[in-house]
This record gives C-alpha cells, sequence and structure tokens, in this order.
C-alpha cells in the first residue's frame, strides 16, 4: 500500500509541474524552449525542454513517503544526482555548458554515489576481468565512469517522442520485476518512485511532444537508471553483475555506434551532434510511411519512437528471464547488439545512407 501510494503522488506530482510548465510557457520560454533548428532536430515548434523538473518534483514528492528503511539509500542516490542534474539544468537554460563539462558531472555523480553508499562494480562475472574489480582502486573509477556514460546514453536516445523516458520506464520495470523477485523491497520501492515520475512526464511528452526531458531530466534519469543496475547485484550476489548491461543495452550501443560513426566520418567528432541516430532513420523513412497509411502525419515523430521501443522492451525481457545467468545475459547482450546493428543498416540504406566495404560513412542523402 506505501509503494503504490509512493507511485501514484510522484506520478501526479511530475504530471502537474510537467503541465504547469507547458500552460506557462509564455513567461519562460525565452529560457527554456528548445530551439526546433539544428541537424539533430526533429520538432517545428520551440517547446519546454526542462521537463527534468517535472520529474524532480514526481522523485522527490513520492520519495517522501517511502518507508523509513528505503529513504536512506533514496536519498543518497538523489542528492548523488545534483551535479548531473544541475550542470544538465544550467545547459537547458543557457545552453552555453560543454560537452565535456557536463560528461564530467554526470561521472562526478557517479563518483559521489560509489562512495557515499558503499555500491560499486566488485565483479563483472568474467574470471580475467574480476581480478581487476577485486581492487576498489580500479573498480570504483570504472564504475563512475560507467555511470557517467549512461547517464549520457540516456541523453543521446532522447530524440523522439516518448523514445527516452519510455525506455527508461521500461527498463526501472524489469529491474522493479528482480528486484521483488529476490526480495528486495527497497530497490522495488525507488524503482515504483522513479517510474511514477517518469510517467507524469510521459503523459505530456508522448505522443504530441508538449514538453521535453532536457539535459537536467536525461543526465537524472540514466544516472538513476546506472546506479540502480550497479545497486541490484551489489545488494543482492544472487544477481548477475552485468544485468545492468542487458538491460541497458539499447542506449549505450546507440552511445558506441555514434561514436564510432562520427570518428570515421570526416569533418566530424565523437561529441558533436548528428541525425543519424537510429531513431532519426527511422523517423525520416519507416515512421514516415506508417504515418502516412493511418492519415496521420503529426503522429509520425511518436511512431518512430514506438519502433525503437521494442529493443528495449526485447532486452528488458531478457534481462527478467535471465536475471541470475551471466552466460545467457552475455548471449542476450550479443543479440540485442547484432538486432541493432542489423535494423541499422537496413534502415540506413533506406534513408540514404553509404557505406564502404569497411563500414564507413561515407555520404548522407
Amino acid at each position: 500500500m506505501i509503494l503504490s501510494a509512493a507511485f501514484s503522488i510522484s506520478l501526479i506530482a511530475s504530471l502537474s509541474v510537467a503541465l504547469t510548465i507547458i500552460l506557462t510557457q509564455r513567461f519562460h520560454g525565452h529560457l527554456t524552449h528548445d530551439s526546433h533548428g539544428g541537424v539533430q532536430k526533429l520538432h517545428s515548434l520551440p517547446t519546454p525542454r526542462v521537463g527534468g523538473m517535472a520529474l524532480c518534483a514526481g522523485a522527490v514528492a513520492g520519495g517522501m513517503l517511502l518507508p523509513e528503511d528505503t529513504r536512506a539509500l533514496w536519498w543518497v542516490m538523489s542528492l548523488s544526482a545534483l551535479p548531473a542534474f544541475v550542470f544538465g539544468l544550467i545547459e537547458d537554460v543557457t545552453k552555453r555548458v560543454g560537452v565535456k563539462t557536463r560528461l564530467l558531472a554526470t561521472i562526478c555523480s557517479g563518483l559521489i554515489f560509489c562512495v557515499a553508499s558503499g555500491y560499486h562494480l566488485a565483479q563483472v562475472g568474467l574470471p580475467g576481468l574480476d581480478l581487476l574489480f577485486a581492487f576498489a582502486a580500479f573498480a570504483i573509477p570504472f564504475t563512475a565512469f560507467a555511470i557517467g556514460g549512461v547517464a549520457n546514453a540516456i541523453n543521446l536516445i532522447d530524440g523522439v517522442n516518448g523514445l527516452a523516458s519510455g525506455t527508461s520506464i521500461l527498463i526501472l520495470a524489469g529491474f522493479g520485476v528482480v528486484a521483488a523477485g529476490v526480495g528486495d523491497q527497497q530497490l522495488l520501492g525507488i524503482c515504483l518512485v522513479l517510474a511514477g515520475a517518469l510517467g507524469g512526464f510521459f503523459l505530456m511528452n508522448f505522443p504530441m511532444g508538449r514538453i521535453f526531458l532536457g539535459d537536467a531530466g536525461a543526465y537524472a534519469t540514466g544516472f538513476m537508471l546506472s546506479a540502480l543496475a550497479v545497486a541490484l547485484p551489489a545488494r543482492n550476489p544472487e544477481v548477475s553483475p552485468l544485468i545492468g548491461l542487458l538491460a541497458l543495452s539499447y542506449p549505450v550501443t546507440e552511445t558506441m555506434v555514434s561514436i564510432h560513426r562520427r570518428v570515421v566520418r570526416a569533418g566530424t567528432n565523437p561529441g558533436q551532434a548528428d541525425r543519424l541516430h537510429l531513431h532519426s532513420l527511422i523517423y525520416r523513412s519507416r515512421a514516415r510511411r506508417l504515418a502516412g497509411r493511418l492519415g496521420a502525419p503529426q503522429l509520425r515523430n511518436a511512431m518512430s519512437g514506438l519502433v525503437v521501443m521494442g529493443l528495449p522492451f526485447a532486452s528488458t525481457g531478457m534481462m527478467v528471464l535471465f536475471w541470475d545467468s551471466t552466460a545467457l545475459i552475455l548471449g542476450a547482450i550479443a543479440l540485442v547488439t547484432a538486432v541493432y546493428l542489423l535494423i541499422y543498416r537496413k534502415v540506413a540504406l533506406l534513408g540514404g545512407i553509404t557505406f564502404t566495404l569497411r563500414g564507413r560513412v561515407m555520404s548522407e542523402a
């Protein structure tokens, strides 16, 4: 009963703040609107990009209702997220915070979490690597960097309506199922509060994109997901330490492919925005045709998110099934990665992206 109330309050608070931001945007839009210009932008009208404030409101409101034994961990996670959230929010308002600064802020959040909570990757289930993870001097910095990477990965997939928040809700649902299965009521409660906070925002973001997560929302969400991915096996040794990598395999693969693409393309760098993400390519091909067939071109953006969400749905489902088997999880990660690459190549070719035999992106329609 307490956990369901925490979920409900977090959803209502998030929805209320998101709706308030939308209704009052004529007063603050000069600061909070996301410009529709930019190579990676897929929306046509200026839209508030401070959805992270709605998430924060929902998380705080719901967190207050969590049982006392859960609130301590909840506040450790919430306070650890502050560097990522604050620097993301400054970027949302000023558009002047560099990519490297934001990456360092998310890594800093990861480091604070590891030290304050005592949780970090102590093993990965692979004999050779586990020798390194036995040393905290290696394991803690690695975990902090991984948390920062996941936070940026969620920001990377935040390109079409509902994709980042919907993907995160799916992953939280999976973590919650595993936590409940191993009897970890504390992490289950945290998953429910976060899902409620994201759910309230989702109702205003999908399908028409009335408000965006922004950097603050995406970084904070990514941080919380990765912190849960670290805490779940750390608190429950029967859970595979690679459970989080499977759950987050879609955004992580998208990030790695994006870095590789920008490195091999002439005139680009790993931090440079482009319109060659999977969701962008689907928006320009499959989603356009689907929306046309339905006679609802205004739903093209939302359909892009729904199509891509098949990947996190599959990876989360396999994570729930294979949570205690590192071998099966490794196989599932390989499967998700292979499917992503096959889909990406097919959609890219349909969208006019050509490749050499070495896989270098040579041209774009």
